[in-house]
């Protein structure tokens, strides 16, 4: 160990970490409040996702007002969303961590591709953690995030995008429910 004045300020743990798989839960999954807010009560964690929504609509009413500058908070507010639902089915199965999820819809012209992981990606994944735990959560459609995601692509091409724009946007609005619905049904259901 080193004797660094840093190094004394770490913590030092002596209890070993679990076993790799091992859940001491039944069905072998660790439980959905270890990914996602365990220090929050259910109840709270519902009314944010259900907050986040509802300025999600505020900023989304607001463009109107403010000549499109509130876009930018309706778009942080849509991928914050996107972020927690993400967070709430990483269960060991996940085909992405939520930071790459999100941080990889940014990177120039690789999001192209990525879209199709954090949007699609998230209603199959959510599908299979639903179907793991076997919840009694409806299935998310996972045809709606793929057509959000080539109508995006189609808006980037000159004249066609006016019109699929108008489609990314209702599709956005209708897909981001679906994942908020989704996300407290699943908070529900395994954090009694």
């Amino acid at each position: 160990m080193s004797t660094t004045a840093l190094a004394s300020l770490a913590p030092i743990s002596t209890t070993p970490p679990p076993a790799p798989g091992y859940y001491p839960q039944p069905g072998g999954y660790p439980p959905a409040a270890a990914y996602y807010g365990a220090e929050k009560p259910a109840a709270m964690q519902i009314k944010e996702l259900n907050d986040l929504f509802m300025w999600y609509w505020i900023c989304l009413i607001g463009i109107i007002i403010t000549l499109g500058l509130s876009a930018i908070a309706s778009a942080v507010l849509f991928y914050i969303i996107v972020y927690r639902s993400w967070k709430l089915i990483q269960d060991g199965y996940a085909r992405t961590t939520p930071g790459k999820a999100i941080g990889f819809c940014f990177i120039p012209f690789y999001n192209f591709y990525w879209i199709f992981q954090a949007f699609p990606g998230l209603a199959k994944d959510t599908n299979a953690f639903v179907a793991r735990r076997s919840l009694a959560i409806p299935r998310v459609d996972d045809s709606l995030p793929t057509v959000f995601c080539i109508l995006t692509l189609c808006s980037a091409i000159p004249y066609v995008g006016y019109v699929t724009a108008i489609g990314v946007f209702v599709l956005q609005i209708i897909m981001l429910k679906n994942f908020k619905n989704t996300a407290v049904a699943i908070i529900q259901q395994t954090q009694r």
